[in-house]
């Protein structure tokens, strides 16, 4: 953080985190850190898999500011090198990528 400006800013910006990562945990989303076990971890991997494909968002904890990328893979497709999202990605603020994909049709398709 270069400023106290920007430190006043993280714990906003956490809760807003949390919040959309809450809401994603009742759609049925598992949450994992990484690296695995980590007091601080520097990501967070949220997924949710359904029949017809995978969503995926990753939470760079560790960036300042905080940033995510999410997509939307065919089943078994994500973290296939050279895989080409079925829709995606989108990066941005924690919060504002989750809620985009939680809003992309079929989310809820079992």
């Amino acid at each position: 953080m270069s400023s106290t400006d920007a430190w006043g800013q993280v714990p906003a910006a956490w809760e807003r985190a949390s919040g959309a990562i809450a809401v994603a945990r009742e759609r049925g989303w598992t949450w994992q850190a990484r690296p695995a076990g980590s007091a601080a971890p520097h990501e967070l991997l949220g997924r949710r898999t359904t029949a017809t494909h995978d969503d995926v968002v990753v939470i760079e904890a560790g960036k300042d500011p905080m940033q995510a990328i999410g997509a939307r893979f065919a089943p078994g497709d994500w973290g296939t090198p050279g895989t080409v999202p079925l829709r995606g990605p989108v990066t941005g603020a924690p919060d504002e990528v989750l809620f985009t994909v939680l809003g992309w049709a079929g989310e809820d398709t079992p």
